[in-house]
């Protein structure tokens, strides 16, 4: 697994986790807040065994040039993974998505649904009716006082701890470190914590008769015991995507790429492989 810099042909410098042969097909992975690529750290190597695995810091992520002179909408966001897919030469490629990530999957799906080969949705906000714990969330980091605390080493491994694992034990403080670390490396870092989250629902969310739309092979893998997304935001959103297959992965939380890597990257492999 390497660490590189792909240029977007808007200019942005876009930090990228890239491994696997390069005649593999494609696979890219998107993270969601407030990670980066380094969520995906467990899956890629055994991934990369049958695909070239691209992970990107999303635009003002982990090492991904941090504007704040944009609004982070779903416009944009589009438009920042088409841009990326052109950028590495990709017609196609499978995509698979988690939180803010998948919220941004979702609309690329809709709107380009040539430029996809298979869909994974996880653990993400779909629609505008959000739940009260992830508004609570949101709203502290968007706060500047709160988002202080939480940017703390201490309060970031409190709140993660709490809402994004079942099991506490694995949030450990080399993982608060490889999570916060890029938030607090300068004042722009910091102002982008809050900045990138920044918008209502209706902003970036794709509506819901356009997830109708959908039209790649798509598997929703969902964490049983995510108190930020339940998985009845999974079972609606089966209902949405035509032919959609779902699977829940048990005794983990919202970062079930942290609490079950390998049962996340078999289920991967099943339906990326048309297993």
């Amino acid at each position: 697994m390497k660490s590189q810099f792909v240029t977007l042909p808007d200019g942005l410098r876009i930090h990228t986790l890239v491994a696997g042969a390069e005649e593999n097909p494609p696979l890219i992975l998107l993270h969601g807040y407030p990670s980066n690529s380094q969520l995906w750290r467990r899956c890629i190597p055994p991934l990369a065994d049958h695909f070239r695995v691209y992970a990107p810091d999303l635009p003002g992520y982990g090492q991904s040039d941090k504007p704040l002179d944009v609004e982070y909408d779903l416009d944009y966001s589009v438009h920042f993974l088409l841009g990326f897919y052109d950028a590495l030469g990709l017609e196609q490629a499978g995509l698979v998505v988690h939180d803010v990530g998948g919220m941004l999957g979702l609309g690329f799906a809709a709107r380009h649904p040539e430029r996809v080969t298979r869909f994974v949705v996880m653990d993400t906000a779909p629609y505008v009716e959000w739940n009260f714990i992830l508004r609570a969330a949101l709203g502290l980091a968007r706060n500047s006082f709160s988002a202080r605390f939480m940017l703390t080493r201490a309060g970031f491994k409190w709140i993660a701890r709490r809402l994004l694992v079942h099991n506490p034990a694995a949030i450990t403080d080399e993982v608060v470190d490889l999570y916060r670390d890029p938030w607090v490396e300068n004042p722009d870092s910091r102002r982008a914590f809050s900045h990138v989250i920044g918008l209502p629902p209706v902003h970036l969310t794709e509506p819901r008769q356009n997830l109708r739309r959908i039209t790649a092979p798509t598997l929703i893998l969902w964490a049983e015991k995510d108190v930020v997304f339940p998985t009845r935001i999974a079972r609606q959103l089966q209902t949405d995507i035509a032919g959609s297959e779902l699977i829940t992965v048990p005794d983990c939380g919202h970062f079930l790429q942290e609490e079950q890597p390998e049962l996340v990257v078999e289920h991967l492999l099943r339906f990326l492989e048309g297993e």
